[in-house]
């Protein structure tokens, strides 16, 4: 006779009744998976999260057990926008269920954050790319709440000092230039363009308006959230000795000592299939290499089929598949 499984007494609480030290060792754990499994140095991020866990301004859900945290996840509104940050369940509460319904405690802390943020009157948009870390599906979820589901891929490729070499040729109708603060503008200008109507646009409405991009692109270069950015290793592609048009991108940060993460990589329209996206990777790798990088990490959507065929030949390959949710709010 099947006995069935016990049940945790779970007591979901509001993040702000917590502090720093309550999670410490869930953070403590984050940290070491993300470096383990991504390459990524979690500690600015963990830094900034206990900032506002003593601040009482993280705004989210904690699972508690027998009194001690067990899970978490956060959000944070933007405008209109509700944007979940992080979900992470320690590894020994992942098998448990969750009293009293026989859920997992991932999937009552994301039940919970989505019935709060959909009780906000003013959000029009819910987005999330949750990285999964072994916990029970999430998509269920989502997908009962009428999310529309994008797959994703986290990507790496390690770099030898054997590849070291010069960097490769520029074309001669085209100037590579190392990114400088005068290019946020027309950087902006150029992702919107060149990501109207694609699928990114459906997973980040970020890219659907130049307020939006602007944010985006201010979010990488001035704030640590995707690491330490690389100005001499992020590249614009230009006419020769001419300020415009801008006719692609590459955006580099730094997420671990001798780690890299491509953020973003952006082409004009009437440049795309013309290898404009591949002689910027190349240059911007180069770089890396020449700086002693051993490995640089980006994230893709599976459905962009040219861009990923593009990172395969470049010696990317698939750490960890993930899911981009987004729903509109009616």
């Amino acid at each position: 006779m099947a006995v069935a499984p016990q049940l945790a007494p779970v007591e979901i609480v509001d993040l702000r009744r917590l502090r720093a030290r309550d999670l410490a060792p869930l953070l403590e754990e984050q940290q070491r998976t993300w470096l383990t499994e991504l390459f990524w140095d979690y500690r600015p991020s963990a830094a900034m999260i206990a900032k506002h866990l003593d601040a009482r301004t993280l705004l989210g859900s904690a699972a508690l057990v027998a009194g001690r945290v067990a899970g978490y996840c956060f959000y944070v509104v933007e405008e209109h926008k509700g944007l979940l940050g992080d979900l992470y369940v320690l590894e020994r509460y992942r098998r448990q269920r969750a009293a009293p319904a026989p859920h997992g405690i991932a999937t009552r802390l994301l039940e919970q954050v989505l019935d709060t943020l959909e009780q906000f009157p003013r959000l029009r948009r819910l987005e999330a790319q949750l990285i999964p870390w072994g916990t029970e599906p999430l998509a269920p979820v989502f997908l009962a709440r009428d999310f529309r589901s994008f797959p994703r891929l986290f990507m790496y490729k390690s770099l030898r000092p054997q590849d070291r070499r010069p960097p490769p040729e520029q074309p001669p109708d085209l100037e590579l230039r190392p990114w400088d603060d005068r290019y946020f503008e027309p950087t902006a200008d150029l992702v919107l363009a060149a990501y109207r109507d694609h699928v990114d646009s459906h997973i980040n409405d970020q890219y659907a308006h130049r307020s939006g991009a602007l944010r985006f692109l201010k979010n990488i270069v001035i704030f640590p959230g995707c690491g330490l950015f690389l100005p001499e290793c992020s590249l614009v592609a230009l006419p020769p000795g001419q300020e415009e048009p801008l006719l692609g991108v590459v955006l580099t940060s730094q997420v671990a000592p001798g780690i890299a993460h491509v953020t973003q990589v952006s082409i004009a329209r009437e440049w795309q299939g013309r290898g404009l996206g591949r002689c910027l990777m190349d240059a911007s790798l180069a770089r890396l290499v020449a700086r002693r990088f051993r490995g640089v990490s980006l994230t893709v959507t599976a459905e962009n089929v040219p861009a990923v065929r593009l990172y395969n030949r470049l010696g990317f390959h698939v750490l960890k598949g993930f899911a981009a949710f987004a729903r509109t709010l009616t």
